[in-house]
């Protein structure tokens, strides 16, 4: 058997290849693909004329919009994602299989949806769970920060290095890795020190709110938990985008609000948008502390 798999150039995305590679490890070529949302349909179509050759073709953990569906709704082609904006256009699909389901990230639905099939070693699980924790936002040590720092220390192929490092599943980091972890956690550190803090409330969720164009997830993890807060807000001014996170007591679907004020999605703990005119109006209520 031949697979092709789209991928995110994210920790999950990684995972959740890494995962079908663990699958079909029988597989007589298996090729890898790091993509995104917004460059998907021109990668699946520079790659058209090679698709025949495969029995497979996977597209994960890829939140995809109702313009760039039709460009990969093919037969052989499987959907798998745990986005609640993408779940919303499971209808627009024909011709795909569409396995979407809202969760904490596409590692945890691939175990879920595989599970009778899928016999992991203790450290593939470990390996798994830690990705898990780190997209769903949850962290219970700072060993899902540590793997994500090192996903970002990687150039491209990112995927494809994070799959070759890790392929056993988790194990001690090399010194390149430690070196890299160290990196990560200065310029976070710095990141913070210089960052402007703001503070408000959507309807009655008390929400800070920040700049930054680093580490995302650990910005917004480091105020709400000193604050107290059920959302966090980054901005990168850069890139124009919106990133919302969650508390972990938090019941809030933050993807709703990236949808909403930002023309985003996400999942309910993570998601993410534009900057529009919508979220600033919004924010004109905050206050920087």
């Amino acid at each position: 058997m031949n697979i092709l798999i789209y991928t995110d150039s994210d920790l999950d995305g990684a995972g959740s290849a890494l995962l079908l590679k663990w699958y079909f490890k029988q597989a007589k070529d298996l090729v890898i693909v790091e993509t995104g949302e917004s460059i998907l349909a021109s990668n699946f179509k520079s790659r058209e004329g090679t698709h025949d050759h495969f029995d497979k073709i996977f597209i994960l953990d890829l939140s995809l919009t109702k313009d760039i569906i039709p460009y990969i709704d093919k037969e052989k082609v499987i959907v798998i994602d745990h986005h609640a904006d993408h779940y919303d256009l499971k209808d627009y699909y024909k011709n795909a299989k569409v396995l979407i389901e809202p969760g904490t990230s596409c590692v945890n639905l691939i175990c879920k949806l595989f599970k009778k099939k899928l016999t992991l070693s203790e450290s593939q699980k470990t390996l798994i769970e830690y990705i898990d924790s780190y997209d769903s936002f949850n962290f219970k040590n700072k060993e899902p920060l540590k793997l994500n720092a090192i996903f970002n220390c990687y150039n491209r192929p990112k995927v494809e290095k994070f799959i070759e490092a890790f392929d056993k599943g988790f194990r001690e980091y090399t010194l390149f890795e430690k070196n890299s972890i160290n990196l990560h956690f200065k310029k976070l550190k710095d990141q913070i020190k210089n960052a402007e803090l703001y503070k408000g409330k959507i309807k009655d969720y008390d929400v800070v709110a920040t700049f930054a164009d680093y580490a995302i997830n650990e910005v917004a993890r480091y105020f709400i938990n000193v604050h107290k807060a059920e959302i966090g807000i980054v901005v990168n001014k850069k890139a124009k985008v919106v990133s919302f996170r969650r508390a972990k007591q938090s019941k809030v679907d933050v993807s709703i609000l990236a949808k909403t004020l930002c023309d985003g999605g996400g999942s309910v703990a993570a998601a993410g948008g534009r900057l529009t005119e919508k979220f600033g109006e919004l924010t004109k209520q905050f206050k920087i502390c």
